[in-house]
Protein backbone atom coordinates (compact mmCIF):
# COMPACT_ATOMS: atom_id res chain seq x y z
CA UNK A 1 0.00 0.00 0.00
CA UNK A 2 3.08 2.62 1.07
CA UNK A 3 4.95 1.84 -1.92
CA UNK A 4 1.69 1.99 -4.10
CA UNK A 5 0.68 5.19 -2.30
CA UNK A 6 4.14 6.79 -3.34
CA UNK A 7 4.06 6.24 -6.85
CA UNK A 8 0.81 7.64 -7.08
CA UNK A 9 1.99 10.67 -5.39
CA UNK A 10 5.09 10.77 -7.38
CA UNK A 11 2.97 11.06 -10.36
CA UNK A 12 0.51 13.32 -9.61
CA UNK A 13 3.57 15.51 -8.32
CA UNK A 14 4.76 15.28 -11.76
CA UNK A 15 2.31 17.48 -13.22
CA UNK A 16 3.41 21.09 -14.53
CA UNK A 17 2.32 24.02 -12.23
CA UNK A 18 -1.32 24.15 -14.02
CA UNK A 19 -0.68 21.26 -15.62
CA UNK A 20 -3.38 18.43 -15.09
CA UNK A 21 -1.98 14.56 -14.77
CA UNK A 22 -4.53 11.94 -13.18
CA UNK A 23 -3.50 8.39 -12.15
CA UNK A 24 -5.41 5.26 -13.06
CA UNK A 25 -5.28 2.26 -10.46
CA UNK A 26 -6.47 -1.07 -12.20
CA UNK A 27 -5.70 -3.20 -9.06
CA UNK A 28 -2.94 -5.10 -7.59
CA UNK A 29 -0.11 -2.96 -8.07
CA UNK A 30 -1.36 -2.35 -11.76
CA UNK A 31 -1.88 1.63 -13.02
CA UNK A 32 -1.33 4.41 -15.77
CA UNK A 33 -0.41 8.01 -15.67
CA UNK A 34 -2.44 9.89 -17.69
CA UNK A 35 -1.39 13.87 -18.76
CA UNK A 36 -3.78 16.18 -19.96
CA UNK A 37 -1.22 17.58 -22.66
CA UNK A 38 -4.07 20.60 -23.93
CA UNK A 39 -7.05 21.51 -21.50
CA UNK A 40 -8.93 23.08 -24.59
CA UNK A 41 -9.49 19.69 -26.05
CA UNK A 42 -12.42 18.88 -23.86
CA UNK A 43 -14.18 21.96 -24.82
CA UNK A 44 -16.20 20.64 -27.19
CA UNK A 45 -17.07 17.94 -24.90
CA UNK A 46 -18.83 20.41 -22.68
CA UNK A 47 -22.44 20.63 -22.08
CA UNK A 48 -24.07 23.57 -23.57
CA UNK A 49 -25.00 25.11 -19.93
CA UNK A 50 -21.06 24.63 -19.01
CA UNK A 51 -18.31 27.30 -19.16
CA UNK A 52 -15.35 26.96 -21.04
CA UNK A 53 -12.99 27.93 -18.11
CA UNK A 54 -14.24 24.74 -16.52
CA UNK A 55 -11.28 23.38 -18.20
CA UNK A 56 -8.76 24.59 -15.82
CA UNK A 57 -9.87 21.97 -13.20
CA UNK A 58 -8.44 18.44 -13.24
CA UNK A 59 -11.91 17.36 -11.55
CA UNK A 60 -13.61 18.50 -15.06
CA UNK A 61 -11.27 17.15 -17.10
CA UNK A 62 -12.22 13.85 -15.13
CA UNK A 63 -15.77 14.25 -15.29
CA UNK A 64 -16.24 15.31 -19.39
CA UNK A 65 -13.64 13.69 -20.76
CA UNK A 66 -12.81 10.11 -18.93
CA UNK A 67 -15.98 9.24 -17.32
CA UNK A 68 -18.65 11.06 -19.19
CA UNK A 69 -17.19 10.62 -22.83
CA UNK A 70 -15.12 7.95 -22.87
CA UNK A 71 -17.11 5.30 -19.94
CA UNK A 72 -20.59 6.62 -20.97
CA UNK A 73 -20.85 7.73 -17.00
CA UNK A 74 -22.65 11.37 -16.40
CA UNK A 75 -22.47 12.21 -12.84
CA UNK A 76 -24.96 14.73 -13.37
CA UNK A 77 -27.61 12.03 -14.21
CA UNK A 78 -29.30 10.21 -10.95
CA UNK A 79 -28.73 6.54 -12.75
CA UNK A 80 -25.24 7.17 -13.23
CA UNK A 81 -24.01 8.66 -10.31
CA UNK A 82 -24.21 4.70 -8.88
CA UNK A 83 -21.10 3.70 -11.05
CA UNK A 84 -19.28 6.61 -8.60
CA UNK A 85 -17.85 6.47 -5.42
CA UNK A 86 -15.76 9.30 -3.79
CA UNK A 87 -12.82 8.41 -1.54
CA UNK A 88 -10.96 10.35 0.31
CA UNK A 89 -8.69 7.98 1.92
CA UNK A 90 -6.32 6.59 -1.55
CA UNK A 91 -5.02 3.26 1.12
CA UNK A 92 -8.95 2.68 0.73
CA UNK A 93 -9.50 3.57 -2.62
CA UNK A 94 -6.58 0.99 -3.12
CA UNK A 95 -8.04 -1.65 -1.23
CA UNK A 96 -11.29 -1.54 -2.66
CA UNK A 97 -10.09 -2.00 -6.26
CA UNK A 98 -7.56 -5.02 -4.95
CA UNK A 99 -10.31 -6.16 -2.93
CA UNK A 100 -12.96 -6.50 -6.41
CA UNK A 101 -15.31 -4.17 -4.94
CA UNK A 102 -14.22 -1.50 -7.47
CA UNK A 103 -12.99 -1.99 -10.85
CA UNK A 104 -10.75 1.12 -10.88
CA UNK A 105 -9.60 3.95 -9.34
CA UNK A 106 -8.83 7.77 -10.59
CA UNK A 107 -6.61 9.50 -8.52
CA UNK A 108 -6.45 13.57 -9.19
CA UNK A 109 -4.10 16.60 -7.23
CA UNK A 110 -6.67 19.10 -5.35
CA UNK A 111 -8.54 21.58 -7.24
CA UNK A 112 -6.37 24.70 -6.48
CA UNK A 113 -7.87 27.51 -4.16
CA UNK A 114 -7.63 29.99 -6.54
CA UNK A 115 -8.93 28.47 -9.38
CA UNK A 116 -12.15 27.76 -7.16
CA UNK A 117 -12.28 31.63 -6.11
CA UNK A 118 -11.79 32.80 -10.03
CA UNK A 119 -14.77 30.64 -11.11
CA UNK A 120 -17.11 30.96 -8.22
CA UNK A 121 -16.69 34.95 -8.71
CA UNK A 122 -17.62 34.43 -12.34
CA UNK A 123 -20.91 33.05 -11.04
CA UNK A 124 -19.72 28.96 -12.58
CA UNK A 125 -20.93 26.11 -10.65
CA UNK A 126 -17.98 23.42 -10.44
CA UNK A 127 -18.68 20.11 -11.04
CA UNK A 128 -19.02 17.45 -8.18
CA UNK A 129 -16.38 17.39 -5.34
CA UNK A 130 -14.74 20.08 -6.94
CA UNK A 131 -14.61 22.09 -3.87
CA UNK A 132 -13.76 19.45 -1.50
CA UNK A 133 -11.13 20.55 0.65
CA UNK A 134 -10.11 18.85 4.10
CA UNK A 135 -10.26 19.76 7.00
CA UNK A 136 -13.83 20.41 6.87
CA UNK A 137 -15.17 23.55 9.21
CA UNK A 138 -18.11 21.88 11.88
CA UNK A 139 -21.11 23.42 9.82
CA UNK A 140 -22.54 24.54 13.41
CA UNK A 141 -19.50 27.12 13.53
CA UNK A 142 -19.82 28.54 10.24
CA UNK A 143 -23.86 28.64 9.68
CA UNK A 144 -25.06 29.27 13.21
CA UNK A 145 -25.47 32.85 15.01
CA UNK A 146 -23.62 33.05 18.26
CA UNK A 147 -26.09 35.34 20.70
CA UNK A 148 -24.24 36.24 24.06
Amino acid sequence: EGVEKNKIRKALDSADAGGIVFYVYFGQGRGCCIQVKEKTNMLPMLATDESEELAVLDVAQLHTVILKNILNVDTKEPDSQKYVTYKVDMIEALNRVDSGEFDLAFFMNATRVSDVRNLAEKGIRLPQKATFFYPKLLSGLVINKFDS
